[in-house]
C-alpha cells in the first residue's frame, strides 16, 4: 500500500499498525512524536491499534526546547 510520511511516498506492506509502521521505518525517539495519520492526533496507547490504509500521510512532529 502507498503511504506518505517522511516527505516521501513509498510502498508499504498492507496490514500495517500505525506501530508496525514505525517499527519497519526505523523511527527513534517514538515516545517525543506527535504523531498524525491524516492529519488527527494519534495518542502513543493508540498506535498498536491505529490500521494505516492506502494513500495515508503520516505527519511526525518533534518538539524540541530546553528546560
Amino acid at each position: 500500500m502507498r503511504i506518505t510520511a517522511l516527505g516521501e511516498t513509498r510502498d508499504w506492506p498492507g496490514g500495517l499498525t500505525l506501530q508496525g509502521w514505525l517499527d519497519l521505518a526505523g523511527v527513534e525517539n517514538q515516545e517525543i512524536a506527535l504523531i498524525q495519520v491524516n492529519g488527527r492526533d494519534v495518542p502513543p496507547g493508540d498506535r498498536g491499534k491505529t490500521a494505516l490504509r492506502e494513500g495515508d500521510r503520516l505527519t511526525l512532529l518533534y518538539f524540541l526546547g530546553d528546560s
